[in-house]
């Protein structure tokens, strides 16, 4: 299995925020008024975005200038959704999906599952395979 790089789960937008980024124009805005108008905070921008390599400008005063649509494309870059393939479950711990090694299904009254352990920290992952629908 190739090495995949670490995911950053800090920073990460929920639906409804990734749903207001369309909002944003193509103009520079302050950190406190995109946080306004998608719903975190502004220090999120400082914490999470900028050590991140969000791209931004600062003028004379130091002040941080953020364009709305460069913004929304690299959250939405940055932050893609992870595809695991069959044979995979994420690692909360290590961050990044790790192969399933002597898997253990498990059902219960709506769900067929596997348990596994993290063949890297030892972490115990679950994976869900099908959920019964009752009509």
């Amino acid at each position: 299995m190739k090495d995949s790089k670490p995911i950053e789960l800090r920073g990460r937008l929920s639906r409804q925020q990734k749903s207001r980024l369309q909002n944003l124009f193509d103009m520079m805005y302050r950190p406190s008024e995109i946080a306004k108008e998608i719903g975190i905070t502004k220090r999120q921008f400082y914490r999470a975005y900028l050590p991140l390599g969000l791209p931004h400008e600062r003028d004379h005063r130091n002040h941080v200038w953020i364009n709305g649509c460069m913004f929304r494309e690299w959250v939405l870059d940055y932050y893609q959704k992870v595809k695991l393939k069959e044979n995979e479950a994420f690692c909360l711990t290590c961050k990044k999906p790790v192969e399933i090694k002597n898997p253990d299904q498990q059902k219960t009254s709506d769900l067929i599952y596997i348990l596994c352990t993290c063949p890297i920290c030892g972490r115990r992952l679950s994976k869900i395979l099908d959920r019964k629908v009752e009509e």
